[in-house]
């Protein structure tokens, strides 16, 4: 356990003094001589400073040559979590491992990307105390941190061994009544960690409920901006399909808040954008529907128990429509198409661009004018559900899927708001009837995709018997999960509309529906001045 020390005005931190602090220190114990290690800690945040607002910081430690130790800490020093990670690091907190560092940078975070955003340059030196026998009691340190700001803090912690505690006790005496230093409250790096990221006043505040909601959208959609820009160099190297696959995602979230979240949104070229996004949608589906094949193919082949081989000319198939379909997605994303409708989009969502709170909609609380919206969506889901019966066509369980994925981004908007705790079992109960009817869904678009397979694979070389069964059998396993998905929908849908599972909903929905004192009112300016005008015609 640390305690600190802070060193009188006037200290210089010479090696003379150094050596006379340890000296003065000691006691009875020997001392090592000091060794002194230098590393530079990089601090990491999101444009808007998210984690520094929350009143966070996130420390990268270098961690070896080829590791860092991240860090978050709050500015009293308390650690809140930590973990070890490869280099280069990370960029969102979904590409960190599972565990506490991940879930709180998930929390603090709120999908944005976090790049270096200040310097600390630190020396630490370090002596070792020992007893007449040669063993460590405990450890001098003495910590100089800088901030490129120029603030500099110097400390003497002393640090106590399992066993020896009454040893560190006696040095820590020593430092006080012989040296007569005080103890730190605040850890020096803590202090230099505040000092060195000044958080911006008013642009990209820290989003509230009642914060205006064309701000509020405006913060949103550069994040998703900052997704689709950080992830086009792996789509465009193909470097895992999860780069596309979150890409793709991230097109979604902004056409999802275009159509549904219109009113919030201060953007005269809007059908511009609702077009070019559709476009970006589209033209990225066949590579992505080409990835998630291979990664069937690759799970059918571990399911086998025998006769792998005879998908081998399948495999060839799929890998040679994927690169062709990577070569035109690559020729789509270098093109003046794509590279005018992120810097259009990236110019409308600049705060100095459009007036972002001209007209009342825009400047109704966030969460009220969203959680009007997610309402409606989940009254049209219960209703379309209901209607859904043994012999309903597959195209109104399609259609009903597409209403889910729009209430699951609307509600998902409304998590930046929103304790954790409240939207988890909400999210969650989305995601299992979506995950069922995209079972019916993605089972009848494989079970499609492979008999165009097949037919295209008969009779050409190196197509065998066997190849043309195995693909066939396939098939047939699809077609048997897609019916035994639709037979589950009926109770899917059953406890998704149970008092219980929308009394989530109504927790999360009717919590806004006062904010900022008039949250009703609101609203229903917001829906006179077409909040949800442009939704339903979506719909």
């Amino acid at each position: 356990t640390p305690m600190a020390f802070a060193p009188p005005d006037g200290w210089t931190g010479t090696l003379r003094e150094v050596l006379a602090a340890i000296d003065a220190a000691r006691g009875a114990l020997s001392a090592d001589l000091p060794e002194t290690r230098a590393l530079t800690v990089t601090l990491r945040d999101s444009a808007n400073y998210r984690l520094a607002r929350s009143g966070h910081r996130l420390a990268g430690i270098p961690n070896g040559e080829a590791r860092e130790t991240w860090q978050i800490s709050t500015l009293g020093g308390t650690p809140v979590a930590r973990g070890v990670l490869d280099v280069p690091a990370p960029t969102f907190h979904d590409e960190l491992p599972k565990g506490e560092l991940r879930s709180r940078l998930e929390e603090l975070a709120r999908g944005r990307s976090l790049h270096p955003v200040a310097e600390i340059h630190v020396e630490e030196t370090v002596a070792a105390l020992r007893d007449e026998d040669g063993k460590i009691r405990c450890r001098l340190v003495l910590t100089v941190a800088v901030e490129p700001g120029g603030t500099r803090e110097t400390e003497l912690d002393v640090r106590s061994l399992k066993g020896y505690e009454a040893d560190a006790r006696r040095v820590r005496s020593r430092i006080a009544g012989t040296l007569g230093w005080p103890v730190r409250d605040v850890p020096a790096f803590a202090r230099v960690q505040a000092a060195a990221i000044s958080v911006p006043g008013v642009v990209g505040a820290e989003l509230r409920p009642d914060d205006p909601a064309g701000p509020a959208m405006r913060e949103i959609l550069s994040a998703q901006a900052d997704v689709l820009e950080d992830r086009l160099s792996g789509v465009l190297a193909d470097r895992h399909p999860d780069y596309l696959h979150q890409f793709r995602v991230a097109i979604r979230r902004t056409r999802s808040a275009l159509s549904q979240l219109s009113a919030a949104i201060a953007l005269e070229g809007r059908a511009e954008a609702v077009d070019g996004f559709r476009w970006l949608g589209r033209v990225t589906s066949p590579a992505r529907d080409l990835d998630v094949q291979l990664l069937d193919l690759a799970r059918r082949r571990a399911e086998m128990e025998s006769g792998t081989d005879a998908l081998d000319v399948l495999e060839r198939h799929l890998t040679a429509l994927k690169a062709d379909a990577h070569r035109d997605l690559v020729l789509e994303l270098s093109g003046t198409r794509f590279q005018r409708l992120i810097a259009r989009w990236r110019d409308s969502l600049n705060p100095s661009s459009a007036n972002w709170t001209a007209t009342e909609p825009l400047r109704a609380p966030f969460a009220t004018l969203v959680s009007a919206r997610a309402s409606k969506l989940l009254r049209k889901v219960l209703r379309d559900g209901r209607r859904i019966g043994p012999e309903s066509e597959a195209e109104m369980l399609h259609d009903l899927r597409k209403r889910m994925k729009k209430l699951r981004y609307v509600t998902e908007f409304l998590g930046e708001v929103t304790p954790r705790e409240q939207m988890r079992p909400a999210i969650k109960a989305l995601k299992v009837l979506q995950d069922v009817l995209g079972r019916v869904q993605d089972r009848e678009v494989q079970v499609e995709a492979l008999h165009g397979y097949g037919h295209a694979l008969a009779g050409r070389k190196g197509s065998s018997a066997e190849a043309l069964m195995a693909i066939g059998a396939w098939s047939e396993e699809l077609d048997r999960d897609r019916r035994a998905a639709r037979a589950e929908f009926a109770d899917a849908f059953e406890t998704f509309a149970a008092e219980e599972t929308q009394a989530l909903f109504h927790g999360i929905f009717d919590r806004h529906d006062g904010s900022a004192g008039g949250g009703r009112s609101h609203r229903h300016a917001a829906n006179r001045h077409g909040a949800n005008r442009h939704g339903a015609k979506e719909d």
